[in-house]
């Protein structure tokens, strides 16, 4: 017979052994779910998508004079005639206007338009117009914030420029003048989604040598005690920088004819990667994550090459292409590119997922939330579209 002691001791053993049971079939679990979404997501990255499940599809009528973006969760519709927030068939918003020669710029949540060479910026955000702000000379360029901070070039003379920043309501938040023979002259520009940095790029002609530099300012506490908020610059010489932007609220990236700069600008600016590109650069294209261009390959039966970045200035790819394409764009680790009939996707490491032709032609194709979910904009409709 057991004493009360053996017992209890016998009683723990079992004990112990039915807990280090239980840990070890929680861990065996853990261990097949694991390898079950580690087999999904490796079957998802190889699989090639050959056809599409129609969604929905809307009627629409002269496609061709309006421009489509993405925006918020669905898409913009503008023109000369105003701009429209769409889902499909559903109207959010709309926004009318008479602009000959419009100009606009998209953020995560606002959009800005202008009249080429007008005073006047319209803004509107996912939930409608949001009012009207007034710069002081006409507008040349802008580029607005996820907090509906307008920033743009302006002048109305051709050896003066002004970089004009305007918050929502209307404050005037910084103006700054720039002349040609000494600054340079403003040609591109981007302001952060928090709207407290901007990046100019500048150019200036002088001896008949093309020079340009990328110039940074702050607007927040860090900058209030730098002259005209400026806070960093960069020059380069024999070389154009004709676009920066921020892809993100702390990454600028400055496309130059032969190089792109990649620049961190927490609250003042550094150079994470400069890439000198030694082909002709065709197209331009970006995200949050990634970098990439598409260039001249020099070869006939494969003209251009897309190269992708990421953040860090890491090349991801590098592929040749043999496409006549019409735009490019990135979402989602994911590249499309396409043509009035043709559509083709990739993964930001070159691999191809699907490829096909719409027989009732392409004129945009917008990038949905859902991966490998688009709304393809043909002539006479927009067919939302699943790829499977």
């Amino acid at each position: 017979k057991l004493s009360k002691d053996n017992e209890e001791d016998d009683l723990e053993k079992k004990l112990k052994s039915h807990r280090r049971g239980k840990v070890s079939k929680f861990f065996i679990l853990i261990l097949i779910i694991a390898i079950g979404v580690g087999g999904y997501i490796i079957h998802l990255n190889n699989k090639v998508y050959t056809t599409y499940e129609l969604k929905e599809r809307v009627e629409i009528s002269d496609a061709y004079n309006a421009n489509f973006y993405e925006f918020g969760e669905y898409m913009l519709r503008y023109s000369e005639d105003g701009i429209a927030y769409l889902n499909g068939g559903e109207t959010y918003w709309n926004q009318a206007f008479e602009m000959r020669e419009p100009i606009i710029d998209i953020s995560n949540s606002y959009v800005a338009v202008a009249q080429q060479k007008s005073n006047d910026i319209y803004i509107c955000n996912t939930k409608g117009f949001q009012g009207k702000v007034e710069t002081e000379f006409p507008i040349v360029a802008l580029s607005v914030s996820d907090k509906g901070i307008v920033a743009a070039i302006t002048g109305e003379k051709s050896d003066v420029s002004y970089i004009e920043v305007i918050s929502e309501d209307g404050t005037k938040i910084a103006k700054g003048q720039s002349v040609l023979s000494s600054q340079g002259c403003p040609v591109d520009l981007s302001i952060s989604s928090d709207g407290t940095k901007l990046a100019v790029s500048y150019l200036c002609v002088g001896s008949g040598v093309i020079e340009s530099k990328v110039v940074f300012y702050n607007y927040s506490e860090i900058g209030k005690n730098e002259v005209d908020r400026f806070v960093g610059g960069f020059n380069f010489d024999k070389t154009m920088i004709a676009k920066t932007e921020f892809i993100n609220n702390d990454i600028v990236v400055a496309y130059g004819d032969d190089r792109v700069i990649i620049y961190s600008m927490k609250q003042k600016p550094s150079v994470i990667k400069e890439i000198i590109i030694d082909k002709e650069i065709k197209s331009v294209f970006y995200d949050e994550e990634y970098v990439g261009l598409i260039v001249a390959s020099g070869q006939a039966d494969n003209p251009y090459t897309m190269l992708v970045y990421d953040i860090e200035g890491t090349k991801v790819c590098d592929m040749d292409i043999n496409f006549s394409y019409k735009n490019i764009k990135i979402a989602n680790k994911t590249i499309i590119l396409y043509n009035d009939v043709t559509l083709k996707v990739y993964t930001v490491k070159g691999k191809t997922k699907y490829e096909s032709n719409f027989d009732e032609g392409i004129v945009d194709v917008i990038m949905l939330e859902d991966r490998y979910n688009y709304l393809i904009v043909t002539p006479m409709s927009i067919d939302k579209i699943k790829l499977k």
